[in-house]
């Protein structure tokens, strides 16, 4: 009980918002529940029928469009792993990387259009659980799908600087403002002449 209150002073204190739902349950209670509840709040892909409507029915999605429903439910579960700390965060983020895992795995053209959108979401909850070569590796594999995918290249720039792996980072950030000079890579860039400097 002190140690809500301790989190629940300090929330406050910060501004942050206050979830005491989190504590009151384990999360495989917390995150039950129909996901289809959630659709408008999901990615497009995710819209009944979405299958049936460009650009999903073309030739680079069709077939493969089928196990969008695994990440679809992960989607809508994740935020509420979010809500959680430590121990029960990461176990909690891994049980739903299925979803990225699933659809991945049963994806059979290679040409997939949203493979690099998956690896680059795979490697995010990756990073974000602590397996940071696997995140990296995920990173990588999205940027060979498509070499001009900039979620992935914000990702590995920002995973290469919390490593202070300076080199690997400019090196995306050169690839990426080749690409497009875009001021999201601008501000990468001032951020790692100043790390670079210090």
């Amino acid at each position: 009980m002190k140690t809500i209150s301790i989190y629940l002073a300090f929330s406050i204190f910060l501004g942050m918002p206050v979830n005491l739902f989190a504590n009151d349950r384990p999360w495989r209670e917390a995150v039950r529940g129909d996901w289809k509840a959630n659709i408008p709040n999901l990615p497009p892909f995710c819209a009944v029928n979405a299958k049936l409507k460009p650009p999903f029915n073309g030739p680079n999605f069709k077939q493969d469009m089928t196990w969008s429903n695994h990440l679809c439910g992960a989607l809508t579960k994740i935020p509420i792993c979010r809500r959680y700390f430590g121990r029960e965060r990461n176990e909690c983020l891994s049980y739903f990387t299925e979803g990225y895992t699933y659809w991945i795995s049963h994806a059979k053209n290679p040409n997939f259009a949203m493979l690099p959108y998956l690896h680059t979401g795979l490697g995010d909850l990756y990073f974000e659980i602590g397996k940071k070569a696997e995140a990296i590796s995920e990173y990588q594999l999205a940027l060979r799908k498509n070499p001009k995918y900039l979620k992935a290249y914000r990702s590995i720039i920002d995973a290469f600087i919390n490593l202070k792996q300076y080199d690997n980072a400019q090196y995306y950030l050169d690839q990426a403002m080749a690409i497009k000079a875009h001021k999201a890579f601008k501000r990468r860039q001032e951020k790692l002449n100043k790390l670079k400097q210090s």
